[in-house]
């Protein structure tokens, strides 16, 4: 029997023929589908397991992170990279135990990556540095830190940058990677401080006296840690004066205000027992033969001095 289809005739042979291939395509998806259950399986056991242990993985991490009080906009970028990194090593395990040849897919993300880590290099540096100064915690919001010449208080730690405010009300953004990678002074994240004041005097003056005076103004404040060695010492022998240099410790808390109030007590105690504390001059000794001179020609008529 002939049939017609759109005016090509089709025997009933080629039907039976399509319909054989297509029970033959039938029976090996089936039997592939059947032979793929075992690894259906397991890859759901570990896209759930998977699923379940990131989860615990990033909780825990942001309850370490608010715990060492990070920066809120530090710990989602930090959730949102590692929730990232994780995510894509679970789709990996899935594939492979899909029996998928991931060997192409790893190698595509390795090249990805080396390139945007060679593009971004600078940046990277910055969020590693970053992750490590939170890490560490060896700089906290409050510090008052100096670096590079910089003095500041750290009012913000971020991911890449950090961000000082001066004394005078300046706000400088230094990127992370400068702070791992120079010498930082913490002023104040120890308990206790030392002044150290210069005070210069006369090379006619008592220095046995002027310590007793110093000595007499340090005492007699309390803010001073008295336990603590404080000391007037003889720092230099300078061109116009003997300069002193006094030790006084006491509360990091106590350390500008103390400072300010010590200079001024001191000046006004050297003050009241009448040692000089001496301003930089030149003493000119003029010889006795150019004293003639200049009197011999002082003394010319104004015409003749003038030649």
């Amino acid at each position: 029997m002939n049939y017609l289809l759109l005016d090509n005739p089709v025997t009933g042979a080629d039907v039976e023929e399509q319909i054989s291939h297509f029970q033959k395509w039938f029976n090996s998806f089936i039997d592939w589908l059947i032979g793929m259950i075992p690894h259906i399986i397991t890859a759901i056991i570990i896209l759930v397991g998977g699923w379940w242990l990131i989860k615990l993985i990033l909780k825990i991490m942001v309850r370490a992170l608010n715990k060492g009080k990070a920066d809120p906009t530090v710990i989602s970028f930090l959730n949102s990279i590692v929730k990232a990194a994780l995510f894509i090593f679970l789709g990996v395990c899935v594939l492979s135990a899909l029996n998928f040849d991931v060997s192409t897919l790893i190698a595509a993300i390795g090249a990805a990556t080396v390139t945007i880590g060679l593009a971004l290099k600078d940046s990277l540096a910055n969020v590693a540095s970053g992750t490590l100064i939170i890490i560490n915690k060896k700089i906290r919001t409050g510090d008052f830190i100096e670096t590079e010449g910089i003095i500041g208080e750290v009012i913000k730690i971020e991911m890449m940058y950090t961000t000082l405010r001066t004394y005078d009300y300046k706000e400088v953004i230094i990127p992370n990677s400068r702070l791992t990678s120079n010498n930082i002074i913490n002023h104040f994240v120890l308990d206790k401080r030392r002044l150290e004041i210069p005070v210069p005097i006369s090379y006619e003056e008592d220095i046995a006296k002027a310590r007793n005076v110093i000595m007499g103004v340090i005492k007699n404040d309390e803010r001073v840690i008295e336990e603590k060695d404080n000391k007037v010492i003889v720092d230099k022998f300078n061109e116009s004066s003997v300069d002193l240099t006094v030790w006084i410790w006491c509360a990091s808390e106590d350390y500008w205000k103390l400072l300010f109030d010590m200079r001024e007590k001191i000046k006004v105690a050297l003050s009241k027992a009448d040692i000089e504390i001496p301003f930089n001059q030149i003493d000119v000794h003029i010889d006795d033969d150019i004293n003639e001179k200049l009197n011999f020609i002082k003394s010319l008529p104004e015409g003749e001095n003038k030649k």
